[in-house]
């Protein structure tokens, strides 16, 4: 049988399940054994299962303890945990369960049924990891552009919030930069839109590696683009907003057969500058900077009450 899976049995006397192994093999899973707890949280370090198998008595270290701390761990907390044991109490698989068990197999074995379970948890996890990879593209895609890649409008009202509050409450510096690409309309009627996305892109690509880490960049709209910087006053945001600037002026964007290039307007504000009341306030004020730069001939960047 061709498959993928993998499992980590771990028993002090890994003779006595000679016969289980062999047969797991057989059914196309790759076995790894670890003698003590010990041993095993060391293997888990760098080998990750998808299904476990853990004997209950072992010298040291006994299960219930080895599965908590497997648990405890977020490397290793996601995959399940099957005990094995001739211990037959209630008391016994309440422990297992509260110590992040998920299942039983008792001596000695059907391997039919241990089969069974083992495929169930093995699906059970799949599926788990798939649901997970899908809440985070959704998460992703919630938050972001199609077309840039680049932060979302909706995701930037959030963000404007929270560094707006963040300055109030600690007294630090924020900048905002509202960048306009400069007659844009033009690119899309004389090239068509699509040469008009890839300049987007192309224009996107670029902002990311114009700014620092800590910097937010937003698609706001269109052919507009804002640019948050924490902890930034309004000097070290005028350098930004230049290089952007210089960069996207001396940036030529080809595709195909066609070549141009394009440059921007931009308009900045800061908290400690110009003392917004609000959020709302501070985006405003860029955006009357903003058109300062256009109304002066853009292509150039313009401070709030400058």
């Amino acid at each position: 049988m061709d498959r993928n899976d993998t499992i980590l049995v771990i028993d002090d006397h890994p003779a006595n399940l000679e016969v289980l192994v062999s047969f797991l093999k057989d059914q196309g899973f790759t076995i790894r054994i670890a003698e003590n707890g010990e041993w095993a949280l060391q293997v888990l370090e760098t080998f990750q299962p998808d299904i476990i198998i853990l004997d209950v008595m072992m010298p040291g270290m006994d299960g219930f303890e080895t599965c908590r701390r497997i648990k405890s761990n977020e490397e290793t907390a996601d995959i399940p945990v099957v005990f094995m044991t001739a211990l037959g109490s209630v008391q016994d698989k309440v422990t297992g369960f509260e110590s992040g068990g998920v299942d039983y197999i008792t001596k000695p074995f059907q391997h039919v049924e241990v089969l069974a379970r083992i495929n169930a948890h093995v699906e059970l996890r799949k599926q788990r990891i798939q649901l997970k990879q899908q809440a985070d593209l959704l998460k992703v895609i919630s938050v972001t552009d199609d077309l840039t890649g680049l932060f979302n409008r909706r995701q930037m009202d959030v963000v404007l919030e929270r560094e707006f509050e963040r300055c109030l409450r600690y007294g630090t510096d924020l900048s905002c930069l509202l960048i306009d690409l400069d007659y844009f309309k033009k690119v899309n009627d004389t090239y068509g839109h699509g040469f008009g996305d890839t300049v987007l892109r192309d224009f996107s690509k670029s902002l990311t590696k114009s700014i620092r880490a800590t910097d937010y960049a937003f698609r706001y709209g269109g052919e507009e683009f804002l640019i948050l910087l924490p902890q930034t006053a309004i000097n070290g945001a005028i350098k930004i907003g230049e290089n952007i600037r210089e960069r996207t002026e001396n940036n030529k964007i080809e595709s195909g057969t066609i070549s141009a290039r394009v440059t921007l307007s931009g308009g900045l504000s800061s908290f400690h500058k110009h003392y917004p009341a609000t959020s709302k306030e501070m985006l405003a004020f860029s955006d009357n900077a903003l058109y300062v730069s256009k109304k002066a001939g853009r292509n150039r960047m313009s401070v709030y009450g400058e």
